[in-house]
């Protein structure tokens, strides 16, 4: 059986990725090959694809960050996992593909009803917010909190766990998307019109605990006080 995955030759844009047809690959043992549903496109892809990203692999390769599936094979030495069952997993590159073969270990069930392209844009996303809350961060309930972009994939999934933590919580972004950052449980400010470090303090009184920015450049030093640790 054979099947098409999209490959990258030279790093660089979209007119970089090419299609090719080969032969479909056998799972090795410990692994299931998965027939892919839907994989996401987000800004690691990307930066992967121009060859920027910490983790971009040695060209050719395929990109594909996370993909949801369906258990198409098993390999020797698999079980607890059937074929037909949906999974989601976080390969990091590989998913633009038909089929890919992963371990066992790497997926995670799906559960049933759910749309795969809808489902797929959880992974990455949540998985990084989860663990920069409570891996890194270590947050605790009634701290208060400043996130980036907080409109973003991954500004929206801090917003949503953060509320389920406790948090209190302030994210910068447009005006056009304040009203989302306040339905999140967020209070927004407009990072166009005002300065987050004053607007924080006109509203706290003594700044933030934890500060999230994954846009960085000339305004990252503006989020730490050295001489205090916060905003």
């Amino acid at each position: 059986m054979r099947h098409t995955r999209i490959i990258v030759t030279h790093y660089g844009g979209p007119e970089e990725l090419r299609v090719i047809e080969e032969e479909c690959p056998e799972p090795k043992n410990g692994e299931v090959r998965v027939r892919v549903l839907a994989a996401g496109v987000s800004l690691p892809d990307i930066m992967a694809r121009e060859g920027v990203h910490p983790e971009t692999p040695p060209v050719p390769f395929t990109p594909g960050w996370d993909l949801v599936g369906v258990v198409e094979r098993l390999g020797d030495g698999v079980s607890g996992i059937e074929p037909g069952q949906t999974v989601a997993a976080l390969p990091i590159h590989g998913a633009y593909a038909e089929f890919v073969c992963l371990p066992q270990r790497e997926l995670v069930p799906v559960p049933s009803g759910l749309d795969a392209a809808e489902a797929v844009s959880l992974v990455l996303n949540y998985i990084t917010a989860y663990q920069m809350l409570h891996r890194s961060a270590k947050v605790r309930q009634g701290q208060r909190v400043l996130i980036h972009g907080a409109a973003g994939g991954v500004g929206t999934a801090l917003l949503q766990l953060g509320r389920l933590a406790g948090l209190e919580m302030y994210g910068t972004c447009s005006s056009r998307s304040a009203p989302a950052v306040s339905d999140l449980g967020g209070i927004p400010i407009d990072y166009q019109l005002q300065d987050f470090v004053k607007e924080i303090h006109r509203l706290t009184g003594e700044g933030v605990d934890v500060v999230f920015d994954p846009i960085g450049g000339t305004p990252y030093g503006k989020n730490i006080r050295p001489s205090r640790k916060r905003l």
